[in-house]
């Protein structure tokens, strides 16, 4: 009888660890299919600073857009403005072009370029802090004429590209 209930027991348990492996899988396709870096969105609008301050961005200090790495090309070409500020107190850069063709283009591809970066990396895009770290970007979102770096994820940049009129 011991014998038995200790035999009952182990299928048990891998009956439900292997019923539960299938159910943790379908959460991780699921999830792995949802995830995504960056996110394009009102590709017919225009905006501005002020765009983005009337939808809750707290604007701190612009940059210059002939920036140079350490080859001499240009860290954000096609860039007419970039700003540094805070939305949801999270680091938000936002590099504004002349539409939205030059967003998808030349900005993504300096914004993939700032993505990920390290910390404390001397090139490739973000800003450099008073403690002398660069801003790491880990997502990025294109709203029209304008790619706004993410310091997390992108909830926070859809939530404000959301909130642009």
């Amino acid at each position: 009888m011991r014998k038995n209930l200790f035999l009952f027991y182990i299928l048990s348990l891998i009956f439900l660890s292997c019923a539960s492996g299938d159910i943790s899988k379908d959460k991780t396709s699921t999830s792995s299919d949802e995830f995504s870096y960056f996110f394009i969105t009102k590709e017919d609008k225009y905006f501005d600073v002020e765009s983005f301050v009337n939808a809750g961005w707290k604007k701190s200090k612009s940059f210059m857009t002939d920036a140079l790495d350490k080859e001499g090309k240009l860290l954000t070409p096609d860039a007419k403005e970039i700003w540094y500020g805070f939305y949801n107190k999270k680091d938000i850069e936002i590099r504004f072009y002349g539409d939205h063709s030059k967003a998808t283009t030349s900005g993504a591809k300096s914004a993939e370029t700032a993505v990920g970066r390290a910390v404390n990396a001397n090139s490739k895009g973000g800003i450099i802090t008073s403690t002398n770290n660069r801003v790491s970007y880990q997502s990025y979102v294109i709203a029209g004429n304008s790619v706004i770096l993410c310091q997390d994820l992108l909830n926070n940049c859809k939530d404000l590209a959301d909130k642009l009129e």
